[in-house]
């Protein structure tokens, strides 16, 4: 059989076999209004069909064709005759749909070649019209500065057609359907989500009849409405903080009618009769069908469970548990619910004394806790819940506050009616007969309202059941990712094991909703694979994603005459001088100019004395330089790192703010006589850019934009961590070498902690003295661009990386309009086309390969693989891109084109998108996500590293005011000639 071959039908061991008639290219799914007579076999098309272009305005700008001319993209007659008459009269409109039918079979692209099926498109409508929406659609906008949002111009037509499976159930509501959403209230007031969830569930029984409900922790979701018209209030009484033991506290629960959510909204909405669906709809379904089909009042997301699988013990305190992930959302076939597994880490439920044990790595239990120590397990321990265990017939749980600072043999407390002090060594002999062991170390505090509770480690049990949420060590994450890196096939009969025993697919809500028993089968493409260009002109076309530096120089090698090492660790100087010959070794055999000689032996030097070793030796090497009559720098510092971590971003911080000197660091336990040969490489590709070189290029350039300056842009947002004082880092990367697009150049920035919204891109500010003053990342870097090559970008591609669907309206409003007044502040009539596209990588959308009689074991999806039908956005101009290679399942890139005045086809932009792939100068693979983006991701790692700790903030925050950010917040500036390389590499 060949492949793609319509008339032969791929078996599959896993019972996905598409239908017989017509293999892969089911009907189009329809609305159909209930009674309507059926269509005939095979009428499935339209018998009119309206251009697109009737009902989409054309640009000034011609489309950038990728392949032959598309045909124009078409409706259904039946959405053209509702189109107002020549005499200015309509039609009658078509009875409205009372049940959407989709059809049961997987959705499928068309064959390649053919015109894309149709598919839904938005009426054009005016502005009055649209910001009537905006409400519904994006939330609260200034009407006046409304941006409409990109929408698909098309389909990709480029590349070879492959057939993909995805983690995706049609799914189907009934149209007549009403949510009916309450919001709830709590007096008194309580940030605790298990408060909130304990005090409904209560509330459930004793004053809701036991209604099916969902809660989310603010609103109550129900089909049937409660018996009270507006509002109501009750009193439930619960325990104080949840613990047992706790006296009894009364809360006011205030249940107030918000609105009804009606699934006919959907219907319309793919009628063309509505510009979009509301969040809060969509909202509504994803919780009242993660809790109904979970049988849970308040199934988060992602839930876990021992019927998922066994449990597997990390032998460091956790266990890992497996879990389903689920979540609805709208495609071009309507409804999708995704359904994927996954795997997190759990608190073991073991002792106090053991689980410290375990998760310090201890097997002498009888030292006290260092300062290290103890904050490592105060942290860990923080904010779980634990449970007596010293009797065995009164059982009782606590919440952890945190830790005593004195040891448990020093700690007093008064009792009984006289106060009198006792150790609390002392109350368990006496009270429970029990004689402590662990004396030396703290007590665990708990007790709530002033109330404390001391609790020794050693009659305490962490409950099951608890999330870790903290960051994994190496070895925690080696194991995590064991368990999680399976054979695409093997994960995908995971999915669908979970789907069918745990969700009942045919009727999810009691007839409500219900989805189709099997994945969709999708037809992708399979972009071409670019050539790359190494300094010895050799073109190659990488094979699986994936290449090596074998018989390879870099393009453009850097040169390095002023070069030092500083020695942090333990290993011997012998070894680091042996390593340093290697390393430099290695960059000249590669192509870069490297002087064998530094301007000192490698320096051994405590790790405390950081900051002093390197002001040191910048004062000595200058003092040195001037003696030579040279006013010159450093060009390279490599630093052997200490063993124990954290000193890394103070040694970036000084030799980047402070002196000048570009760094490469390297960890001691690479630092050998005979250091990996693989590992020098990599170090080399890193120390090349640094030092102003390229490592390779598109041998062709960009595809579609070799003939117009265009720069490229990639931006992040770096947010603190929970309980931490910080500010939001931003980070902006840009092009410089157009064509090539192989060098970038970042300009860092902080913000108010927690806001997504990049403010620096251009801000008009005053200072105390009333003078106007600009703070522009994008006006930096165009003009850097300008002096570069001399001319003004007269394109500009802006990837953007993590933004939510939720956050999409305020990104496009404002990030495009301060682009637009970036260029204008330097030409008013400058106003270079902008094409402004979001990264998404957390997303459960997950593709597999299809199985076939010829290849029933494929190894993953293939490099460059798109899907952009069937899966995607129902209006907008979104695509799938899995661009590395992946042996297991594979998550595809989620790109989302928010504003397009380029103008791009679909295949155009995946194009650029992929190629841009193979340019991450760190490795020789292609990566998942697009390399501005990258870059953007790590210098805004680089800005976080900069900043010091300022433990929760609250003296902070008293003295400042909330709108603004303390001026030692701020990211150092930079030294200019650090900025000019790519240093964060």
């Amino acid at each position: 059989m060949e492949d793609g071959d319509p008339s032969a039908v791929p078996s599959s061991p896993l019972g996905l076999v598409p239908p017989a008639s017509e293999p892969f290219a089911p009907p189009r799914p329809r609305l159909v209004a209930a009674g309507a007579p059926a269509a005939a076999d095979g009428d499935h098309a339209p018998a009119e069909l309206e251009p697109r272009q009737a009902v989409i305005a054309e640009s000034r700008r011609p489309r950038m064709e990728e392949g032959p001319p598309r045909r124009p993209l078409a409706v259904p007659a039946s959405r053209a005759s509702s189109a107002a008459k020549p005499d200015g009269r309509k039609k009658a409109a078509p009875p409205r749909a009372k049940k959407l039918e989709l059809s049961d079979a997987a959705a499928h692209r068309p064959p390649h070649g053919s015109p894309p099926p149709p598919v839904p498109v938005l009426p054009a409508c005016s502005v009055d019209s649209a910001v009537e929406n905006a409400h519904d659609l994006f939330g609260t906008l200034p009407a006046n500065n409304m941006i409409k949002r990109a929408e698909r111009p098309g389909f990709c037509l480029i590349g070879s057609r492959v057939t993909v499976l995805v983690n995706r159930y049609i799914t189907f509501c009934c149209p007549e359907t009403i949510i009916n959403m309450y919001k709830v209230s709590v007096t008194p007031e309580t940030r605790s989500r298990c408060i909130k969830e304990a005090l409904v569930e209560e509330l459930v029984k004793i004053s809701l009849g036991n209604k099916v409900i969902a809660f989310d922790g603010t609103h109550i979701y129900t089909i049937t409405p409660f018996s009270f018209e507006l509002e109501e209030e009750f009193v439930v009484s619960l325990n104080e903080g949840g613990s047992d033991g706790a006296p009894r506290v009364s809360y006011s629960i205030t249940i107030h009618f918000a609105k009804s959510l009606k699934m006919q909204e959907i219907v319309e909405y793919y009628d063309g009769e509505r510009s979009g669906v509301s969040q809060d709809t969509l909202h509504a379904i994803n919780v009242v069908v993660r809790a109904l089909s979970s049988s849970c009042l308040n199934a988060p997301r992602t839930f876990f469970s021992t019927k998922f699988g066994p449990i597997i013990d990390t032998k460091e305190g956790l266990e890992l548990w497996q879990g389903c992930y689920k979540g609805v959302c709208l495609s071009q076939y309507g409804l999708d619910l995704t359904i994927d597994t996954t795997v997190a880490p759990f608190y073991k439920p073991i002792s106090v004394v053991t689980f410290v044990g375990e998760f310090l790595g201890r097997t002498d239990l009888s030292r006290p806790l260092s300062h290290k120590e103890y904050a490592k397990i105060e942290r860990a321990l923080k904010g779980i819940q634990v449970e007596t265990i010293h009797q065995p017939d009164k059982i009782m749980k606590y919440r952890i506050k945190g830790l005593t600072v004195v040891p448990l043999k020093e700690l007093m407390f008064p009792i009984g009616d006289d106060a009198i002090m006792t150790t609390t060594v002392d109350y368990y002999q006496s009270r429970y007969n029990l004689n402590l062991e662990y004396i030396h170390w703290p007590c665990l505090q708990c007790g709530v309202s002033g109330r404390q509770i001391f609790l020794p480690m050693e009659v305490c049990k962490v409950v099951q059941g608890q999330r870790y949420r903290e960051k994994l060590s190496t070895t925690q994450a080696a194991k995590l990712l064991k368990v999680t890196c399976k054979r695409p096939q093997t994960r995908l009969k995971g999915i669908m094991k979970v789907a069918k025993s745990n969700f009942d697919l045919g009727e999810l809500t009691e007839g409500e909703f219900s989805a189709s028993g099997f994945p969709k089968m999708l037809y992708g493409s399979v972009l071409p694979t670019p050539l790359l260009k190494y300094g010895n002109e050799e073109n190659f076309m990488p094979t699986g994603g994936r290449w090596n530096m074998v018989n390879k120089k870099l393009i453009d090698g850097g040169k390095v005459e002023r070069w030092a090492c500083l020695n942090f660790s333990k290993v011997a100087a012998l070894k680091v001088e042996s390593f340093c010959t290697q390393l430099i070794n290695m960059c000249n055999d590669m192509g870069m100019v490297f002087e064998g000689q530094p301007l000192t032996l490698p320096q051994s030097t405590k790790c405390m004395d950081i900051q002093s070793a390197l002001k040191a030796l910048d004062y000595h090497t200058s003092e040195l330089f001037a003696h030579q009559g040279r006013h010159k720098r450093l060009q390279l510092l490599i630093v052997i790192l200490p063993e124990e971590k954290g000193h890394y971003g103070t040694i970036k911080r000084i030799c980047e703010t402070q002196l000048g000197i570009v760094s490469q660091c390297c960890l001691p336990k690479h630092v050998k006589e005979h250091a990996n040969a693989e590992y020098l490489k990599n170090v080399v590709l890193k120390i090349n850019v640094k030092a102003g070189g390229r490592n390779a290029i598109l041998q062709e350039g960009l595809p579609f934009l070799s003939g117009i300056p265009t720069i490229i842009f990639g931006a992040d947002v770096s947010h603190p961590s929970p309980g931490v004082y910080s500010p939001s880092i931003s980070a902006v990367m840009a092009s410089m070498d157009w064509p090539e697009v192989a060098t970038y150049r970042c300009v860092i920035s902080a913000q108010l902690p927690k806001q997504e919204i990049i403010t620096n891109l251009f801000q008009v500010t005053q200072d105390t003295n009333g003078c106007v003053k600009t703070a522009s990342m994008i006006k930096e870097l165009l003009l850097n661009f300008y002096q570069k090559n001399h001319r003004k970008p007269e394109r500009i591609i802006f990837y953007r990386d993590g933004v939510s669907e939720s956050q999409f309206s305020q990104v496009l409003l404002h990030e495009v309009d301060a682009i637009r007044k970036a260029c204008m502040s330097l030409d008013e009539y400058y106003l270079p086309p902008i094409t402004f596209v979001v990264v998404q990588k957390r997303h459960q959308t997950r593709l597999f390969p299809f199985v076939t009689t010829r290849d029933p074991e494929p190894k993953g999806i293939l490099p460059g693989t798109v899907v952009d039908y069937g899966i995607c956005d129902p209006w907008g101009f979104d695509f799938y891109l899995s661009s590395h290679a992946s042996e297991g399942s594979c998550r595809p890139t989620h790109y989302t084109v928010l504003f397009d005045e380029n103008r791009f086809t679909p295949g155009a932009l995946q194009s650029i998108t992929y190629n841009l792939c193979y340019t991450y100068a760190r490795c020789t693979h292609s990566v998942s996500i697009v390399a501005p983006v990258y870059y953007a991701h790590l210098a805004a790692s680089r800005g976080r590293s900069y900043q010091g700790n300022f433990g929760d903030g609250s003296s902070i925050r008293e003295t400042t005011p909330s709108d603004e950010l303390p001026e030692f917040l701020q990211v150092p500036k930079i030294d200019g000639n650090i900025s000019v390389v790519m240093f964060y590499c």
